[in-house]
């Protein structure tokens, strides 16, 4: 008998994402030509939204090697760029952004095995990653007119901020284990 895998759900949560970042509310006032993105999207969930919990080894240093072994990661960002190229409502753009967090969780610990699992059952860590989103998703969906020009300054800032706390951490991290 087999062990079940997680394969298939984790498949099948990234072309629900797939799907949802190309805005399906929008899908009916678009031309036919204007589907493709949406197909192409869902094309490339059933390629690469499956986890890939084999360690990376380097079979090739072609970018086609290298996107098949990065390609969990490829898939998230391709979402995130096709959820940007045309904003969703806020609330969809909070449904992406679970949809998208829950991927992810699910991606590294499938690859991580058991010990991945794990620390999904740690409700801090659930709540941790969960309030940062939101954090992060109040923040995005927030008016930007009073600030004027200077909310992209402010934005560049906040986000060079998070970037050197996690080099840090990770930098911290790494010292002691």
């Amino acid at each position: 008998m087999t062990t079940p895998t997680l394969d298939r759900p984790v498949q099948l949560l990234g072309c629900a994402l797939a799907l949802l970042v190309t805005d399906p509310t929008a899908w009916a006032g678009r031309p036919l030509p204007d589907l493709v993105v949406p197909l192409f999207a869902l094309a490339a969930a059933c390629y690469a939204a499956a986890p890939l919990a084999a360690r990376p080894v380097a079979t090739g240093y072609r970018w086609f090697a290298r996107l098949a072994r990065h390609r969990n990661t490829a898939f998230a960002v391709l979402c995130i760029v096709l959820a940007a190229t045309d904003p969703p409502p806020a609330w969809l753009a909070a449904v992406d952004a679970v949809l998208l967090l829950t991927y992810l969780l699910a991606v590294d610990a499938v690859a991580a095995g058991p010990p991945g699992l794990r620390l999904l059952r740690r409700p801090v860590t659930l709540l941790a990653a969960y309030g940062g989103t939101a954090a992060v998703l109040a923040a995005a969906l927030l008016p930007t007119t009073p600030l004027g020009p200077s909310a992209r300054l402010f934005a560049a800032l906040a986000l060079a901020a998070a970037g050197g706390a996690v080099a840090v951490a990770s930098g911290v991290r790494g010292r002691r284990g």
